[in-house]
């Protein structure tokens, strides 16, 4: 498609021809009549016949004010119907446009913002587009995601991209290029596509029939990168990364807050493009989270402030005792927020474990807290009377917090020991009807029993078994919900139910709630768009369990917003128009204006 050619953006408006032959017909019925005074009723013989001659043709006959009414319909029409004229360029049957929407695009651009401007430039080209053209939108965020696929119809196109949000999550833009790579090899023909990208970032769009428009500009901007803290009893070093992300030097007021309440105030000067450490020193914070904030906004308002949470949650610790045994290590080695050590059956025990772990193991003697995991339990373990060894078969799973998901386990033992169950314990599994697996509380330790050797069985070989290996240690040590305390915005978080949990809320920093689904393994939480504190709560029973997580903006790679090379993109100011071609409504426009002031002077005058 290549020669020139004229579409019409709003074919519906030619509807109002119609009206034409109205106008025209509204001429031939219009009688024209002079008041005369007559001498005889001889006279009405001749008006009778000029009325017999005057055919609808006479009537129309130089009657100038007809035609330029009809004229002026005509360029009414034409140009409520948006004609554009290409010359050369052609139109592109598929229209792929690309939206930047990760955390820069959110920096200041003109009157708004570069998604904003983004937003509008890519509404016009979808304007300016051809009636038959399939258009796909796509965002790029944290990943690419197609909003609309091949529509032809343009309100919708504009509708979904009015909807684009910004996000303040990183991402790549190259990402989105790879994507748009495997949707053209379903267009037909080398020029049967155009791919515009609207971003601050560049793109390498090699081999693509494609244009970006760069929406990069010099910023005056400093971030708030990174807050960390020290506590020297009671009292907190807390320090805060800031860095210039502008060509000149930058003086700006850092304030720290404890929750809502100022702690400390630093003024500081930052030269351009450079990063400072600010301390704040004998910081007292009764508060469960500090967070720092630049008290002047600039252009990137969501880089202003960073979160730190206090007192995190460490990980649990917990120490094995065996000989060797790959199952077991694997499986609790795998479980985020505990830390696994090992030592030998004769080596001496060291306190300060919170879980002890004794693998077919004799034990001289108990430490003196942390809870214990007993699996093949020897005689004398002083906690369990542990029999003669009885002749295994097919386990059966009991109904109990800890064997939540595991209710299409199979598995078979060959051989086990026999077990009295204690007045304090729950079976869990059970071997022809005796006790195989119990847990409960021993004397104010939590403690769990396995009465085989996991080498008898095939139950380190089923999908259940790592299930089963976490719920005993989240429920032994109380492991947290999360792996750490600190994300970026967009992070998918991992999340470790205590297995007797009934109930799992996320609360997000604008005080919309998120119940979990209590799934294993349970699906990431991301939505983790907005910075700030977050709130998790976990309901066992009556009691609540309550802890928080800090997301901030990921300023090390979306605050900087220096210009990329002029040669790689377009300007923002010259791109939104389809190439090759004009616009023709403003000249219609122009042509039924003259054509109204024609007909006013051919009216005044009588004609």
């Amino acid at each position: 498609m290549g020669s020139d050619f004229m579409t019409l953006f709003s074919p519906w408006a030619l509807w109002f021809l119609s009206f034409m032959p109205l106008v025209v017909l509204m001429y031939i019925l219009k009688q024209k009549f002079e008041e005369r005074q007559i001498s005889s009723i001889y006279l009405w013989q001749q008006v009778l016949k000029d009325i017999e001659v005057n055919t609808p043709w006479q009537k129309l006959k130089k009657n100038l004010l007809l035609f330029l009414q009809l004229l002026s319909i005509l360029f009414l029409v034409f140009a409520l119907s948006d004609p554009y004229l290409y010359t050369g360029g052609g139109m592109h049957s598929n229209l792929v446009i690309v939206i930047d929407n990760t955390g820069s695009m959110n920096a200041r651009y003109e009157n708004g913002t570069r998604l904003a401007k983004a937003k509008q430039l890519a509404e016009e080209m979808i304007s300016r587009s051809g009636t038959k053209a399939n258009i796909t939108l796509l965002t790029a965020g944290r990943s690419p995601r197609v909003e609309i696929g091949k529509t032809t119809d343009k309100g919708e196109a504009i509708s979904k991209l009015r909807d684009i949000n910004p996000g303040n999550s990183s991402g790549n833009i190259n990402d989105s290029v790879s994507l748009v790579r495997a949707m053209i090899k379903q267009y037909e023909g080398g020029d049967s596509y155009k791919a515009v990208f609207y971003t601050d970032s560049p793109v390498n769009t090699e081999d693509l029939n494609a244009e970006v428009v760069s929406l990069a500009s010099e910023l005056q901007n400093v971030s708030l990168d990174y807050i960390s803290y020290s506590d020297d009893n009671g009292r907190l070093t807390v320090l805060v990364r800031a860095s210039n992300r502008s060509n000149t030097s930058l003086e700006r007021e850092i304030s720290l807050y404890g929750n809502d309440k100022v702690l400390d105030i630093k003024n500081v000067e930052i030269p351009a493009g450079e990063t400072m450490s600010v301390y704040f020193e004998g910081i007292s914070a009764n508060a469960p989270y500090i967070w720092a904030e630049l008290t002047e906004k600039d252009d990137l308002a969501e880089d202003n402030q960073v979160y730190c949470i206090l007192d995190p949650a460490k990980p649990k610790k917990a120490l094995l005792v065996s000989a060797g045994n790959v199952f077991l290590e694997k499986a609790l080695s795998n479980i985020e927020g505990l830390e696994l050590y090992k030592t030998n059956p004769d080596e001496n025990l060291y306190e300060g474990y919170d879980l002890y772990i004794f693998d077919s193991a004799e034990i001289s003697q108990l430490p003196e807290s942390g809870s214990v995991m007993l699996i093949n339990p020897s005689l004398g373990n002083g906690i369990i009377e542990a029999g003669a060894g009885l002749e295994g078969g097919i386990a059966d799973i009991a109904a109990h917090p800890l064997t939540k998901y595991m209710e299409e386990a199979s598995f078979t033992v060959s051989k086990y020991k026999k077990m009295e169950v204690p007045f304090w314990a729950d079976v869990l599994i059970t071997l022809d009807g005796n006790a195989a697996v119990i847990s409960g509380e021993y004397r104010g330790r939590k403690t769990a029993v396995i009465g085989f050797d996991l080498h008898d069985s095939d139950f380190a070989l089923t999908t259940e078994y790592p299930i089963f290996m976490y719920n005993l240690a989240a429920y032994l040590v109380g492991i947290d919900l999360k792996g750490k305390t600190s994300y970026v915005c967009g992070d998918a978080i991992d999340l470790n139910p205590n297995p007797e949990a009934e109930e799992v809320v996320v609360k997000t920093p604008e005080g919309v709630e998120y119940k979990l689904e209590l799934t294993y393994p349970m699906l990431p939480f991301d939505n983790t768009g907005q910075y700030g504190v977050y709130e998790l709560t976990q309901r066992i029973g009556e009691a609540e369990a309550v802890s928080s997580f800090a997301v901030n903006f990921p300023a090390e790679t979306e605050s900087a917003g220096g210009k990329p090379d002029a040669s790689a993109a377009q300007e923002a100011s010259e791109a939104g128009n389809v190439p090759g071609g004009t616009r023709l409504q403003e000249l219609f426009l122009g042509l039924l204006l003259m054509a109204a002031a024609i007909e006013w002077v051919v009216y005044i005058r009588g004609y």
